[in-house]
């Protein structure tokens, strides 16, 4: 078993192989997090806990399925609201047993055109990743068409009665008593017996997944999704609220009130923090801060600086040199 903690959002993304992701911290202060996981003969369990809302973005192998569920979900009103692939019900407690983080709902993370999960702060996910044929072969063919029609695109699922209970009861007490005796899976018995169970689990929350009823909202998750496709267009062109309103034909009240409500957060402080993002990625090629900071728009560097230091908690200098040690001084 693998245990991982990080202070580094970027390092964090990277954790996981073959997710070929990005994070971009959407709040401010120190990150901190943390990846336990064990490899099963090609499948593949995990815990992730981020600190901070975080937008990540990623894709697998096509030929792999991925299915995720909260094992801690904070409160919206501390930690902003969580959306995956366009959906926020997964934050309603309903059918899988009230109180419980996500009850009712898990993610799949496969598919066509990969994943996009806006994360509250403080969230714990549980992940399990399998082989899709070898999943397959020990289905039913109806149940086959299930699978292969599910792995299709990255979306949200309502789960049977208590099979997400089951779910986490299986995930925490297997890396408890693997975090106790780690031996276990040098154990080909233990490592089969771990690997069954888990295929067997996620077979049954697979089955019995239900379609989500039509997503409320449209009208706001269309202006925001449409505010985000022109920020991606050209990633390193800054773009101000002014000219997203100008573009969209919109108001800056409804474009505010659109952003609050899908993603918590006002569009400046998104385009901000896309941008600051930006500027942490650059900082690992980039010859000095200040070349990173105007490649993302930042042409005030005391500005810049104070702002990377409230969202990450450390001057970008001190990003610079952790990630250059021995080079001389960052430069401006």
């Amino acid at each position: 078993m693998l245990h991982v903690d990080t202070r580094d959002v970027d390092e964090q993304a990277a954790l996981l192989t073959d997710w070929h992701q990005d994070y971009a911290q959407l709040s401010a202060g120190g990150f901190a997090g943390r990846i336990d996981e064990a490899w099963l003969d090609g499948v593949h369990l995990f815990v992730e806990a981020t600190s901070q809302r975080l937008h990540q973005r990623g894709e697998l192998r096509a030929d792999r399925l991925a299915l995720g569920l909260p094992l801690a979900l904070p409160e919206v009103v501390q930690a902003g609201p969580a959306r995956f692939c366009g959906r926020s019900d997964w934050q309603s407690c309903d059918g899988d047993g009230a109180g419980e983080p996500g009850a009712g709902h898990f993610c799949t993370f496969s598919g066509r055109g990969g994943f996009e999960f806006f994360t509250p702060a403080g969230l714990v996910m549980a992940g399990m990743e399998f082989d899709r044929a070898e999943l397959a072969r020990l289905a039913t063919p109806e149940e086959q068409a299930l699978i292969e029609r599910i792995g299709q695109v990255a979306t949200l699922h309502r789960a049977p009665h208590g099979a997400l209970a089951t779910l986490r009861d299986f995930v925490r007490g297997a890396f408890e008593m693997l975090a106790a005796q780690p031996q276990l899976l040098r154990n080909p018995a233990m490592r089969s017996m771990l690997r069954q169970a888990a295929q067997s689990n996620a077979l049954e929350l697979l089955v019995g997944a239900a379609a989500l009823p039509p997503d409320a909202g449209q009208r706001p998750r269309a202006l925001v999704e449409q505010a985000r496709a022109i920020v991606d267009r050209d990633p390193e062109m800054p773009v101000t609220v002014a000219m997203l309103c100008a573009e969209l034909q919109t108001s800056r009240r409804t474009l505010q009130a659109a952003f609050q409500q899908v993603l918590g957060l006002a569009p400046a402080a998104y385009l901000r923090a896309t941008r600051l993002a930006g500027a942490r990625r650059a900082l690992r090629e980039a010859p000095s801060v200040t070349e990173a900071a105007a490649q993302w728009g930042f042409w005030h560097f005391g500005h810049f600086a104070q702002d990377y230091r409230r969202m990450y908690g450390e001057l970008p200098s001190q990003t610079w040199r952790r990630l250059h040690p021995g080079v001389a001084g960052p430069g401006h």
